[in-house]
């Protein structure tokens, strides 16, 4: 921490229309300074960040940082728990040559940050369990992360420098600060499969901290929601592994961490749970926080023999439905079919699979199988449903709504059930032409 701060003890300064005395310097950082001040009227503690002028090229570069870090400050309050309270911002345009830019935040007393605080924790007489960390510290940035990520908020320097530890009633919580280096991004396209790191534009804007940033960081390519996935694996490994950090990578296979090289008793399943987050390309890592929460869920649940990962699709490969007398093919996603996330498709509603050579007259129905309108409204109707499972790692079919029956492997599907379909099962529809193989099959194969 700095000793001389731009701010001076007890100055008092007017942002917006509230004057605040700054009592104290309480951070230090790369783009700016943070005081602790006391709100002149009302007496409420705050935290204020003052830009520092001489970390940008030139005023421009300066606003558009504060911008960003208010925007998505801003964007992530609401947080039902206790987060860092974006309160308002200034912009000082008294010195037009050199103005000032202030962001004001709810103040969090008692806070440190993870690093300081998990080396006292080694050194404690009683030292937080692994189990704790994972349920005190680790679930709730899961929480956090996602909920921000909803928002359409990514770090991309979510480290253990940016995450602050508060003691209340003996039990650590985590606070995730400095949205300074973010970006914002549109959430509906959370769980859509990133792209692969050479096919990115580059961005020419690098953040990083040493040991913890994504590959696609240091290769000026922009932040994606799985950049952050990525350093938050590198944070669990730091965790796990008594404080070790990734050496400098050399090759791609340098960015994927493996906590048990370093700590023979880390479980099977955190151990795979860094490996997925921390993987070098940003498709083959967790999608989202809340797959991660779940994966550790399993370590604290007693599954301790490895993760139950998705399936692996490699590159030009994906599970596709293939209609065998026609060879027409459905790209499937497992993470939009999850059954623990209340999705399935519905074959013959959402996905509308041509049997027998188009006629308009086919149009939005199975051939022979069911039609989706009656007098131009939409039938509750498809003839079956398919999804998958996370925990079990197993594709389901579920006979749909209709009064064809669908058959699996020449057996009729029971009413009302959920069955397990494997790989290379086949599935029929009585009286019709259509007949479907369920397989993992390389789409850049077919010809």
């Amino acid at each position: 921490m700095a000793n001389q701060g731009i701010l001076k003890k007890g100055e008092k300064i007017q942002i917006n229309k509230n004057r605040y005395t700054i009592v104290k310097q309480i951070g230090d950082g790369g783009f700016g300074e943070v005081y602790e001040g006391k709100n002149v009227k009302t007496g409420q503690k705050v935290a204020i960040k003052l830009f520092k002028s001489a970390a940008f090229t030139n005023p421009a570069e300066s606003k558009m940082y504060w911008e960003r870090e208010r925007d998505i400050t801003a964007a992530t309050g609401g947080y039902p728990k206790k987060h860092m309270e974006y309160i308002e911002s200034y912009e000082d345009k008294s010195d037009r040559s050199n103005p000032k830019f202030y962001i004001v935040l709810g103040f969090v007393e008692n806070a440190t940050t993870l690093k300081a605080w998990f080396n006292d924790n080694l050194r404690s007489a009683k030292p937080l369990s692994v189990e704790d960390m994972i349920q005190k510290i680790f679930l709730p940035l899961c929480d956090f992360m996602y909920y921000a990520q909803t928002k359409g908020a990514i770090h991309r320097d979510f480290t253990f420098n940016n995450i602050m530890i508060v003691q209340e009633k003996k039990d650590p919580l985590p606070i995730v600060i400095d949205w300074g280096g973010g970006k914002m991004f549109d959430p509906v396209t959370l769980t859509d499969e990133p792209p692969l790191i050479d096919d990115m534009e580059g961005s020419g804007t690098v953040i990083i901290t040493p040991g913890f940033f994504a590959p696609e960081i240091i290769m000026q390519k922009p932040p994606l929601p799985q950049t952050d996935i990525y350093m938050f694996g590198a944070v669990l490994f730091y965790a796990l592994t008594n404080g070790y950090t990734r050496v400098k990578p050399t090759i791609s296979s340098d960015y994927i961490l493996h906590p048990q090289d370093y700590n023979m008793n880390v479980s099977d399943t955190l151990n795979d749970v860094v490996e997925k987050c921390t993987q070098y390309e940003p498709k083959d890592r967790f999608r989202t926080f809340n797959e991660i929460k779940e994966a550790l869920q399993q370590h604290l649940d007693g599954n301790i023999s490895g993760l139950n990962q998705l399936p692996s699709i490699e590159s030009g490969n994906s599970f596709i439905l293939r209609i065998k007398n026609n060879n027409a093919i459905v790209q499937l996603n497992p993470l939009n079919m999850a059954l623990e996330d209340g999705k399935n498709i519905r074959i013959g509603r959402e996905l509308m699979i041509e049997s027998a050579a188009w006629k308009e007259a086919y149009k939005g129905v199975f051939r022979g199988i069911t039609r989706c309108k009656a007098n131009g409204v939409d039938r509750p109707r498809e003839q079956f449903f398919l999804g998958y499972s996370k925990a079990k790692n197993i594709f389901y079919i579920h006979e749909g709504r209709n009064s064809n029956p669908t058959y699996l492997n020449g057996q009729q599907l029971p009413a009302g059930e959920w069955i397990p379909i494997q790989v290379n099962n086949e599935i029929s529809i009585k009286s019709t032409t259509v007949k479907g193989i369920f397989e993992l099959i390389s789409v850049l194969d077919l010809k």
